[in-house]
């Protein structure tokens, strides 16, 4: 397993911030999407976006062939693939029993989730658990998470069983897909890796359309087909590629708590586009965890000058360090 690298990565920060953004405006366009006049269910939704999220990372599937970087990934990333199909399905039915702002908020969960499994996963990532600056980080970005996020969900109300459980179990299949994900691409291109998952968990998702109602997207309108189509090319093809390459570069926790940015960016943009006002303990929250999410990305250089540990000593995580 290659290990994380251990100073400030421009790039890395980049493509996890484009992963955010993209991640982040998502939830509102499937929930626009989310009727019966529309897209009327999940199944017909994934038969659409990642057939053309596949098209689009073609080019990076057939470089990776021409290359020879998918020797030893073909069979190796079926692992990926199927947890990818099963918690897509999961998030694409997510948004007809949950509106988008609980949807993001709830989501993300996963992080927990994430860390724990890669922690248990990695050795180079089970170090952050001797660091300080990490932990605080952490425990800052959750906090304010949750200050962001409890009036939001206290006040909208109209959860469901059905829903909650869709959300809850999507998130675990997201936190093992993260994992998996690192666990699989060693120092292989990350977009020629997901170039092939994303064609894999499109047969499967493809296979799973007639349990839904595909005929109803012939009757879509120009405007709804567009959304459908940028909601693919953003959500799939854009972010999962970014999220890939940082993955990568940084390791699954330390951008799995990044990601808890993404609602904050789906409440500033409803902000900006529909005026939905910020409460100030909720403008509050925000500010805690991007403290807590720039510092927790900070970790990994604060470890740098420190020679990796022996595997065998990192089950040890007594004696913290900065």
């Amino acid at each position: 397993m290659p290990p994380i690298r251990q100073r400030i990565d421009i790039t890395a920060i980049a493509a996890l911030l484009g992963a955010i953004i993209s991640w982040g405006t998502i939830p509102v366009m499937l929930r626009y999407l989310a009727c019966p006049t529309r897209v009327p269910d999940g199944f017909t939704a994934n038969l659409v976006r990642y057939p053309i999220a596949a098209i689009a990372c073609l080019p990076w599937l057939v470089w990776g062939i021409r290359r020879g970087e998918l020797r030893g990934l073909w069979l190796a990333a079926l692992l990926p693939s199927v947890i990818n199909t099963v918690g897509q399905t999961l998030f694409a039915w997510a948004p007809y029993f949950e509106n988008a702002g609980q949807l993001s908020f709830l989501l993300r969960i996963a992080v927990v989730w994430s860390i724990l499994i890669a922690f248990m996963v990695f050795p180079d990532e089970r170090r952050l658990a001797r660091s300080r600056r990490f932990w605080s980080g952490a425990i800052l970005a959750i906090a304010g998470f949750a200050t962001l996020s409890y009036p939001r969900l206290a006040a909208s109300g109209g959860h469901t069983l059905i829903g909650l459980t869709i959300i809850f179990t999507c998130s675990l299949f997201w936190a093992f897909y993260g994992v998996s994900v690192r666990y699989v691409m060693h120092k292989k291109h990350p977009l020629v890796l997901f170039s092939l998952i994303s064609a894999y968990s499109s047969v499967g998702l493809i296979g799973m359309a007639p349990l839904g109602d595909p005929s109803s997207v012939l009757e879509l309108s120009t405007y709804d087909w567009s959304i459908l189509i940028g909601s693919a090319l953003l959500g799939i093809s854009l972010a999962h590629g970014l999220y890939y390459v940082a993955v990568q570069r940084m390791g699954v926790a330390v951008c799995e708590l990044g990601l808890l940015i993404a609602p904050f960016i789906s409440l500033a943009g409803s902000h900006l586009i529909t005026g939905e006002t910020f409460t100030h303990v909720q403008w509050l929250g925000g500010g805690i965890l991007l403290i807590g999410a720039a510092l927790a990305m900070a970790s990994r250089r604060s470890r740098q000058a420190r020679p990796p540990e022996p595997e065998d000593k990192l089950a040890d995580t007594s004696g913290l360090t900065d």
